[in-house]
């Protein structure tokens, strides 16, 4: 993690987009079901980011990435995403990385054309996992096959920085489940891999059910970390996985780095910094009605904020000054409890979890309240 420093300037954008052409069981993400018989609903949503994003000025003149997630922002038809891509390009001029999330039943060839003409240059695929069967399970309507007919459709594009988005610890999920996703893997070589244990998330479907994940057999965050590495992607993040050092996902070590952002759209959360105070953002409400809401961050929760995403990296976090050393300063007591418990190291000026501590890092932060 880089010298923590106080900037002005927002360094990137997240934008929101809530409709979805279905509803996943595990997912307690802001969306909405696409309306299809009033799409007009889409245009006034796409206006309102637009007025809010105006209402920035000249804030967001020098964002270096730029993140459309939701939702599904690839359930947009091709008019409703060139209108969506044109609201954004004026913020593109300094953009080292443009990123959109896709799912892969609503990849299309065109689509993917359009986001290449107004520079969206990484592309996060929702595959969750290639065994059919238990995408099933999970309430995904696209199958494996979908998933990588998507994939070679945007290498033929010219998508030269994939993601693929899977997760583990699923429902009736098995250890052969996992394997067999390393091995798709293994034969489409995306340049990056986001992998996440489930949470179980009480606004989901499965939350509302009150159901609970079985214990299993073999320990499945292991079995993701070895088959990685074995197919040689290097973990830089706890979920997060690169093939080589320059398709790490810049716009999300923003957040890990606690750089400001900024979020548009509903349900979309910032990190501001206004009138020599840090504040969170939240926009609140529903699709066609929402407010930003500002929470004053105080000078406790900043320096937790710092731990709590700075140690998701593995490089951890750079201790030798600016606000950096005053968190480790703040929270030395625990910081020296954990180390003598061998979970938390500090090597050449960085303070990192060690390969035990990396997997229970709640339980270290748990020690900072």
């Amino acid at each position: 993690m880089k010298i923590w420093s106080i900037k002005k300037d927002i360094k990137s954008l997240y934008v929101h987009i809530p409709f979805c052409e279905h509803i996943c069981f595990y997912c307690d993400f802001v969306k909405v079901k696409k309306p299809t018989k009033k799409e007009e609903l889409i245009y006034e949503y796409l206006d309102k980011l637009e007025l809010e994003l105006n209402s920035y000025n000249d804030k967001l003149d020098y964002i270096q990435t730029i993140y459309i997630g939701g939702g599904t922002p690839s359930c947009l038809d091709n008019e409703q995403t060139i209108r969506m891509c044109k609201i954004l390009d004026k913020y593109t001029k300094y953009v080292s990385e443009y990123s959109i999330e896709l799912n892969p039943e609503s990849v299309t060839y065109d689509k993917l054309k359009i986001y290449k003409k107004h520079n969206i240059n990484r592309l996060s695929i929702g595959v969750q996992s290639f065994d059919n069967e238990l995408l099933k399970k999970i309430g995904r309507v696209h199958d494996n096959s979908k998933a990588i007919e998507a994939y070679k459709t945007a290498r033929k594009v010219g998508f030269n920085n994939i993601s693929i988005d899977l997760m583990y610890n699923l429902f009736d999920q098995k250890p052969n489940n996992i394997y067999t996703d390393l091995d798709y893997i293994s034969n489409l070589k995306p340049d990056h891999i986001s992998w996440y244990s489930l949470i179980m998330k009480e606004n989901s479907v499965w939350g509302k059910m009150k159901l609970k994940k079985p214990s299993n057999d073999e320990d499945f965050d292991n079995i993701v970390n070895n088959g990685l590495k074995d197919l040689d992607y290097s973990r830089y993040e706890i979920s997060n996985y690169s093939l080589t050092s320059n398709k790490k996902s810049i716009h999300n070590l923003s957040y890990w780095n606690c750089d400001l952002f900024a979020g548009v759209g509903v349900g979309a959360s910032g990190f501001e910094f206004i009138n020599n105070n840090f504040y969170l953002t939240n926009n609140k409400g529903n699709y066609l009605k929402y407010n930003k809401e500002y929470e004053l961050v105080s000078t406790s929760d900043l320096y937790f904020q710092i731990m709590m995403m700075g140690l998701r990296l593995i490089d951890g976090i750079d201790i030798k000054e600016g606000l950096n050393n005053k968190a480790y300063l703040y929270f030395q007591k625990p910081i020296n409890d954990n180390i003598k418990e061998g979970l938390l190291t500090i090597m050449n000026n960085k303070l990192m979890c060690t390969a035990r501590g990396i997997n229970i890092l709640n339980e270290i932060l748990v020690s900072f309240l």
